[in-house]
């Protein structure tokens, strides 16, 4: 069976020390009633304790021969039972914890034995196991504070992105909206052009031609003939009327022409002003939203970076505290044992200058029954 049990070596050698404190006999067997105090002694919790006394009672029901008494083998299978409950990956891991709390014991059974040499290796590996379980632990609880920051970078940067992509899409529908604008502004535009010329263009067929005195002398000469029935000479001088009659509507023309031209480009101004002014606001807004987004984005990175440093303060603090807590559990002990009842107390030597020395045996009959 002890072979199944999932101990090393070195912890079914310790446990044995453990084992043979409680064996006083040395038949190879404990009670039952025993087992609790040997649970205590390596910081198995209370419940674990009581599942484990009640595995034994049914183990020994079933031995023949040892009533109320179990066997090294049955004690190790015993000790191995819920050995591998989870702790949490940050926490002390509780084989490292036990086999500790084993070895201390082992340790402490050595000193009082007097095999100083077996007390000194497993103090040595106390002290190795030690050291190698609070660099886990720093190690656990670096690694956990580093997640913590990297799941707070990784929320801001969502967060970032959301903000990103909303600014994108408000401008998109911003410059949608412009373009719109523009796009209504143009049509309209193009309509009242057509309007204005269509009105401009009446107007100059509809206002009768300014000819010059000359030229209405010319027709005046020209009609008065006619009537005086001189139609030979009103024929020649209406020759001469119709030539300066058509140099002049050439002139007048292109008057008009010149005018139509001209007031037609101030209307164009007008319009290409009005659409100016569309675009400068279009503009100057736009610069306004994106100053409004710079601004944001800076208070939401400076808001990650208080985040941030608050975390990071409240890490070293708690890493100050942990690893304070830390050293203390894995702390060897220090409080001074006494000798259990059946095992041979080794003489404390004490030397003075040129006094003999004392050998002091103390023992105490309650210490089991206090464990």
């Amino acid at each position: 069976m002890a072979q199944n049990s999932g101990y090393s070596q070195e912890e079914k050698d310790a446990l044995a020390g453990i084992f043979s404190l409680y064996d006083k006999d040395q038949s190879g067997y404990i009670c039952v009633d025993e087992l609790n105090g040997i649970l205590t002694k390596i910081g198995r919790s209370p419940d674990d304790a009581k599942k484990i006394i009640a595995q034994a009672e049914e183990v020994e029901k079933g031995t023949d021969g040892n009533d109320g008494k179990i066997s090294f083998d049955e004690f190790l299978e015993l000790m191995a039972m819920d050995r591998d409950d989870p702790k949490g990956e940050t926490g002390a891991d509780p084989k490292v914890l036990e086999f500790l709390n084993i070895l201390d014991e082992y340790r402490l059974k050595c000193e009082e034995e007097g095999n100083y040499l077996e007390a000194g290796r497993a103090y040595g590996q106390l002290e190795t196991l030690r050291r190698q379980e609070e660099r886990r632990q720093q190690k656990s609880l670096k690694a956990r504070q580093i997640a913590e920051r990297q799941d707070v970078q990784i929320a801001h940067n969502m967060q970032y992105s959301d903000f990103n992509q909303a600014w994108d899409k408000y401008m998109d529908e911003y410059d949608q909206m412009a373009q719109m604008y523009i796009q209504q502004m143009t049509e309209k535009h193009a309509v009242n052009l057509l309007e204005f010329q269509e009105r401009l263009h009446k107007e100059v067929i509809d206002k009768p031609p300014k000819f010059s005195k000359e030229l209405l002398e010319w027709r005046r000469r020209q009609h008065m003939l006619a009537r005086q029935k001189n139609y030979a000479e009103a024929q020649k001088i209406k020759r001469i009327a119709d030539v300066m009659e058509e140099r002049e509507r050439k002139s007048l023309d292109e008057m008009n022409r010149q005018q139509f031209a001209r007031r037609e480009t101030k209307f164009r101004a007008e319009q290409q002003a009005e659409l100016q002014a569309l675009l400068k606001r279009i503009d100057s807004r736009r610069k306004e939203h994106i100053k409004q987004r710079n601004l944001d984005s800076k208070r939401l990175l400076q808001r990650n970076r208080n985040v941030q440093a608050v975390l990071e303060s409240k890490q070293s603090v708690e890493a100050v505290k942990t690893i304070s807590q830390i050293k203390a559990n894995l702390a060897p002990k220090t409080v001074r044992r006494e000798p259990i009842e059946g095992i041979p107390a080794v003489a404390r030597v004490k030397s003075t200058r040129g006094r003999k020395k004392k050998q002091q045996q103390t023992t105490d009959p309650t210490f089991i029954t206090e464990q």
